[in-house]
Parts: C-alpha cells; sequence; structure tokens
C-alpha cells in the first residue's frame, strides 16, 4: 500500500507547576508541548511479522533500521524508518555453522560495525546483516574465566548489550525464578570472562512477586519488571513498582539511586501480595491486581533532544471488565533530573513497543495487520 501521513492531533499544552525547592523551580521553567501523527510502513508483497506485537525488535545503531525478528519464519526483517519500507528479510540458519542456536528468539540489539546480536536467553549469537554469525555462546555450557553461579542459581529474564556488543549483563538468580533476582551477572564476549554481582536491592521487590504451582510444579510466576540499561560504565536499573532508577557504577563497584515524585501516579505499587499459591483462583486474582497498579516503564534516550524518556500508567477507572488507564510521559536530562511529566490524553493506549528516533517517539500500531506507528513529536524550551 501506498505510505500515509497524517497529522491526527495538535496539542500544546505548557508545564504550570509552582514551588520552592530545585525540582519545582526546573519544571516550571520549562514549556513542552507536542504534536501526534500516524505513518504507515509500506511491505510491499510480503507481510511484516506483528504476532509479538514487535516485542523481539531492536533498533539498529543510528536508527535508521528496525530489526523485527520472524518467529515463524526464524528470520530478520529489516524496517527502513527513513522511508518506511520492509527493506528485505534475512532467513537464518538454526544449525551448522552460522546457525543461531535456536529457532525463536527474544531478544535483539544492535552492536558496532552493523552487527546484530541474539539471545534466546539461553544461546547468544551475533551474525552480520548478511546473517554470517562471528559467536555463538550457550549459557548452561560455558568455559570462561570467573566466577560461576552459586548451586540453584542461573540466568533468569532481564538482559542488557553494552553499545559495542561485546559485554553483556544478565540477571540471575534461583532456577525455579520463585524468588527475586539475586544479582548481575556480566559476561565479556571478548575476554571470555564473567563476573557475578549480587546485588540485594532486587529484595525490595519480593512483596510484587506471586509464585504460582500445581502438585509441587511451577505453573505461573507474576512479578514487578526490571529495566536493565548500559550508558557508558554505569548499569541503570529501574523496575516496574517504584519510582526510582539505580545505578550501578561499574568501575567503582558502587550503586546510587534517584528517587522521583509524580502528581498523576503512585510514588510507589501497592504489593504485598502472597508470595506463593497453589489457587489457580488466587493466582488470577492477584495477576488482575497487579494490572491495576501503577507500572513505570523503561527509559529511553532521544539522542536529539538528549532527553531520557519514560512511560508509566496506572488504572484511572474501571468500565465493566475493562481496565482504563491514565497515561504518563515524563522528561529526565542526561544527568537523569526530572524535567518534566505530561498526563496524556484519556484514548491514549500505550503499547507494547515504543522507542526514540530522530526526536520523536514511535509507538507500535497494528491497523488490520499491516505495520504503522503513531509518532509524538516533542518540543521542550527552557525560559
Amino acid at each position: 500500500m501506498n505510505r500515509l501521513n497524517y497529522l491526527l492531533l495538535v496539542f500544546a499544552l505548557v508545564s504550570c507547576s509552582t514551588g520552592s525547592d530545585s525540582k519545582k523551580e526546573r519544571e516550571e521553567n520549562i514549556n513542552f508541548s507536542y504534536t501526534l501523527d500516524t505513518v504507515w510502513v509500506d511491505a510491499g508483497e510480503e507481510f511484516i511479522y506483528l504476532n509479538w506485537s514487535l516485542i523481539s525488535s531492536g533498533l539498529s545503531q543510528g536508527g535508521r533500521l528496525l530489526y523485527n525478528f520472524d518467529q515463524a519464519k526464524t528470520a530478520i526483517q529489516f524496517i527502513d524508518l527513513e522511508n518506511l519500507v520492509l527493506e528485505k528479510t534475512l532467513p537464518l540458519e538454526v544449525e551448522g555453522p552460522n546457525g543461531i542456536g535456536a529457532r525463536l528468539m527474544y531478544g535483539i540489539y544492535a552492536a558496532n560495525e552493523g552487527n546484530i546480536v541474539l539471545s534466546d536467553n539461553y544461546y547468544v549469537s551475533v551474525v552480520d546483516e548478511e546473517g554470517n554469525k562471528s559467536f555463538g555462546f550457550r549459557f548452561n555450557n560455558y568455559d570462561y574465566d570467573g566466577e560461576k553461579f552459586p548451586n540453584g542459581m542461573n540466568i533468569t529474564w532481564g538482559e542488557a548489550v553494552a553499545k559495542d556488543g561485546k559485554t553483556i549483563f544478565w540477571l540471575y538468580g534461583s532456577e525455579k525464578m520463585d524468588r527475586s533476582p539475586s544479582g548481575v551477572a556480566i559476561f565479556n564476549l571478548e575476554t571470555k570472562t564473567v563476573r557475578i554481582k549480587p546485588i540485594e536491592i532486587f529484595q525490595e521487590l519480593d512483596p510484587y512477586r506471586v509464585y504460582f504451582s500445581i502438585n509441587g510444579q511451577p505453573s505461573g510466576i507474576g512479578y514487578a519488571d526490571i529495566h536493565l540499561q548500559v550508558k557508558n560504565d554505569s548499569l541503570l536499573f529501574s523496575n516496574s513498582v517504584t519510582n526510582k532508577v539505580y545505578f550501578y557504577h561499574l568501575s567503582t563497584d558502587s550503586i546510587t539511586t534517584k528517587t522521583y515524585e509524580s502528581k498523576f501516579t503512585a510514588q510507589v505499587a501497592a504489593g504485598n501480595y502472597p508470595d506463593r499459591t497453589d489457587s489457580e483462583q488466587e493466582y488470577v486474582d492477584v495477576i488482575k491486581a497487579m494490572e491495576k497498579e501503577v507500572n513505570y516503564g523503561r527509559l529511553f534516550f532521544d539522542d536529539q533532544n538528549d532527553i531520557y524518556w519514560r512511560f508509566a500508567k496506572e488504572m484511572d477507572r474501571m468500565k465493566g471488565d475493562t481496565i482504563l488507564f491514565k497515561t504518563v510521559l515524563t522528561a529526565f536530562d542526561t544527568d537523569f533530573n526530572q524535567l518534566h511529566e505530561e498526563l496524556l490524553p484519556s484514548d491514549f493506549t500505550l503499547p507494547s513497543k515504543y522507542f526514540a528516533r530522530k526526536g520523536m517517539i514511535y509507538l507500535y500500531l497494528n491497523i488490520e495487520d499491516e505495520l504503522a506507528f503513531v509518532r509524538i513529536k516533542p518540543t521542550i524550551s527552557y525560559e
């Protein structure tokens, strides 16, 4: 189909908070406005894989391409965001010299020199844009120098890849995932070394975790999300239930934190759920309660405006059995000071995939099985 680009809505909103402390003074000196539009991606005669809502996708360095992993075909789709077309589809091998080790990949990350890092959380491979593999690594059978996981522990969900693609950070903890993570494992793919770093702050998330089992067998887990991000020589942690950011400084092996305040959402989710249950109904009820509470998203960087953005959402009200959310967009400077937060329109729906590119925030949108993006173009000025 022909690419369409039309203006949906225009808002001009100016912050007007008052106060005497530095945070309030900083916010009241900022004028914030934004516009919205929607664009479609022309896939030609092919279909862009949308069954996973672009969850397994990653932005190339420089932002021209979006790498989308096609789980049905074990292939990478190269989506040209500059011209809004599907540029090509690259089939990948599972076995053999260029084999990526698994048919399904959950993480896809851009590295230097056009390399792409693929992860299924147990096997990592690095391929170039022609599908040639330069590296492969399996977590349950590695012979790296350095520390080993304690008995009964292994990597769990949660990873981040350094910009050069040579260092990967993974959360680790109980193999059963019945407790919050115990820390971070740092794998250097170049030197083939590993460091195991216990981090106690993850224990703060224990009240937000429920482990569901049937006859002693794991059947489900509800937990707070932990967001990882690499910036220079620091690893950033944030989570979905508290309005904080933690900084693990690799050079000094120390942790600092920043806590924020919101005018629109709770500072912290209520939590205090049962940590274990063998009742399916109790488990379902807990998951429903979790969905209603505040959910702080990951930080993502806008290199044109030099701003980190973050979405947060929380139940506003119920409409029958449907949860209606309020969604907040917050801006932080490069030192992670809060600049501004904006309550978005009541009909705004936050998708599972979003990113910043060329000063705009792209939000995934499926329109009749065709890929589109709603784009927020913010403008921030200082008085």
